[in-house]
């Protein structure tokens, strides 16, 4: 629950975030270009994955398009390292779209 909500905080703040989904502890964002779900944003995926693993995190891509980041934290996660990741995601995000 608070990685969904966590994501859909970034949603409101990042239009490229079309859509948060999940089941469970496995969640997911997808990427597209201004927002728009008919242009999926795999370059941006693979940038914001990137720019996570230089920043010491380490995301999935994956997705027919490759335009979907995908989580899978540990149920018994520290809330200073959830939030650490979720701080460095944020980061990677406004990182990988100002290139």
């Amino acid at each position: 629950e608070r990685l969904t909500a966590g994501l859909q905080a970034l949603a409101t703040k990042h239009k490229a975030i079309g859509d948060v989904r999940g089941l469970g502890a496995m969640v997911a964002i997808e990427l597209f270009k201004a927002g728009d779900v008919h242009q999926p944003d795999a370059d941006l995926a693979k940038a914001v994955v990137a720019e996570a693993a230089k920043r010491g995190l380490i995301l999935l891509s994956c997705g027919v398009y490759g335009n979907v980041i995908r989580f899978l934290a540990p149920i018994t996660i520290p809330d200073a390292i959830f939030a650490e990741a979720m701080e460095i995601l944020e980061a990677s995000i406004a990182a990988a779209r100002a290139h």
